[in-house]
């Protein structure tokens, strides 16, 4: 178990290497972030235990405790050392038997959890970036129509009145998109930080397994 758990660690310390060892998906336009858009965390990637079945949805589900502590560890407001209290405190009370399905279950149901998240949030960066585009294009639309006015040589009152309104608006709308592009780093954070869960409470619920 131990030399899974190193080519599991190996794999995720690649998954959140970042930009530097993955790039950036220049392919995909509604994807800003320096981070590599991965949009679903698999199980291979984090969890070197009994394989995941293709029941496993609905399985966790039906499981009452499982259900009960999956959203408990799901959420990034439980802090990792209360996760792994309260692994510890589930996997005490598991037939020895059991252990292996019911902790394989309770891993299913926090990466399903997981990932639901991350998609919601992925799908929030993209509709920002799509945002962005146009806030963009229309700052863009605002300067061109301010340059032309600025061409005028004997501008008349109409003109200066026009000039100042479109100087007012470029003002605002760059504002906008400026304050908007320097908050999608921390945005951007969001799923990796995700990841990072998935793979700590991987451990944890791991850890119990051996």
């Amino acid at each position: 178990m131990r030399a899974t758990f190193h080519v599991v660690f190996c794999t995720l310390a690649l998954v959140l290497a970042g930009p530097d060892a993955r790039g950036a998906d220049k392919r995909d336009v509604d994807w800003p972030c320096v981070q590599r858009k991965l949009p679903t965390i698999s199980a291979g990637m984090i969890w070197a235990g009994p394989a995941i079945g293709d029941g496993a949805a609905a399985a966790w589900r039906a499981d009452e405790a499982v259900a009960l502590l999956v959203p408990r560890l799901a959420v990034r407001r439980t802090g990792l050392e209360e996760a792994e209290r309260l692994i510890s405190d589930f996997t005490s009370r598991l037939d020895p038997a059991m252990r292996p399905g019911q902790l394989t279950l309770l891993f299913a149901g926090v990466l399903e959890s997981i990932n639901s998240e991350r998609q919601q949030i992925m799908a929030g960066i993209e509709r920002y970036t799509r945002k962005q585009r146009t806030l963009a294009g229309n700052v863009r639309k605002r300067r061109d129509e301010l340059n032309e006015l600025l061409k005028i040589t004997e501008p008349g009152e109409a003109d200066k009145e026009k000039r100042r309104e479109l100087e007012n608006k470029l003002a605002w709308q760059s504002r906008i998109h400026d304050e908007r592009e320097q908050s999608l780093q921390f945005v951007c954070e969001s799923p990796v930080l995700l990841e990072q869960r998935a793979f700590a409470i991987a451990r944890a619920i791991m850890n119990h397994l051996q």
